[in-house]
């Protein structure tokens, strides 16, 4: 019997439903994996929208430019939201093809919208995500599109995910780390002591918090904010080599340790721009740059950085967007 043949037309529409097919199962699986982020809780954040800006200083939009704001909180098990303790602004220029990450250190003495002027810091504690974000509008010029956190515990479940990375130590990094673990509990059964040296060596997951978390080597905060970047850009780096079925399964284990604001399909848009737009360029600053603050004592005894907030809000700007 002679078997008959299947138009053109129909062809077409049998490849178009496998296509949909594939696309649809691709969607809820992604979707799925999604849904293990934490999400805030927005009538918890806390937000105080009442107070008037003091400073002549615009938030800055950009369709080309995405800004999430990496929030590190210094938070241990059992206790509620903390000040962070690392705040790092990652800023997606689409059209320069880059990654910019801008440390903004926690002592930085700013007006808190609602309260007193503080360290940003306290930002996070006394508001969560929406306060830190419109300190930093107000403050920096900067508007924040989402945002990203994560404690101790789930920086060291994230990177045992990822693996160990290279890191460059000093002499002088790497004896305080042998010596301290910078009260990281060391990951040898046996208690064995870390043995690191001067040059690249393959950090664990605790060996990079440990490394993130010095403060007492070089010229304190300023390089701990470099090393916390420098961890950053390892991880980038190692995370864009792992191909799609390496980052799914890296997104099983990274996932579930994170808390963020941002939706499903925000979180989908930013993971498209950052894989199509062929971004391969990390650059790395902080906040203030120098020049730009003095270190000042207040009478309750706090030491803080008193920033020129114009002009850290102008370069900062220019780091993000270009000339300004």
């Amino acid at each position: 019997m002679k078997q008959k043949k299947i138009p053109l037309w129909g062809k077409l529409g049998i490849a178009a439903g496998v296509v949909l097919l594939i696309g649809a199962a691709a969607f809820f699986l992604v979707q799925g994996k999604l849904n293990r982020i934490s999400r805030v809780d927005q009538e918890s954040a806390g937000q105080n929208q009442s107070a008037e800006e003091d400073l002549d200083i615009n938030g800055m939009k950009d369709k080309e430019v995405i800004n999430i704001l990496l929030i590190g909180q210094d938070r241990r098990e059992g206790q509620t939201r903390q000040r962070s303790d690392s705040m790092i602004l990652c800023s997606i220029n689409k059209a320069r093809k880059k990654i910019i990450l801008t440390s903004i250190m926690r002592d930085l003495y700013v007006p808190i919208p609602g309260y007193s002027d503080n360290r940003i810091n306290a930002a996070y504690q006394f508001g969560g995500m929406p306060l830190l974000d419109q300190v930093i509008e107000e403050s920096l010029g900067v508007h924040v599109d989402g945002n990203v956190e994560v404690d101790f515990e789930g920086f060291v479940t994230s990177m045992a995910a990822l693996g160990n990375l290279e890191i460059e130590l000093s002499q002088a990094e790497a004896d305080y780390m042998n010596r301290n673990g910078d009260g990281v509990e060391q990951p040898d059964p046996e208690g064995n002591p870390w043995n690191l040296k001067a040059g690249v060596n393959s950090l664990s997951p605790s060996q990079l918090l440990a490394y993130s978390r010095i403060r007492y080597v070089g010229n304190s905060d300023w390089e701990r904010t470099e090393r916390q970047r420098r961890v950053l850009m390892a991880a980038f780096e190692k995370a864009k080599k792992q191909g799609l079925t390496g980052m799914l399964a890296l997104a099983d284990q990274v996932f579930p340790n994170l808390t963020t604001d941002m939706t499903n399909g925000q979180i989908l848009r930013l993971l498209y721009t950052v894989l199509a737009s062929g971004i391969t360029e990390v650059e790395s600053y902080r906040i203030p740059a120098e020049g730009t603050y003095t270190n000042e004592t207040l009478k309750i005894g706090m030491e803080v950085l008193v920033p020129d907030l114009e002009e850290n809000s102008r370069m900062l700007q220019e780091w993000i967007y270009g000339e300004t």
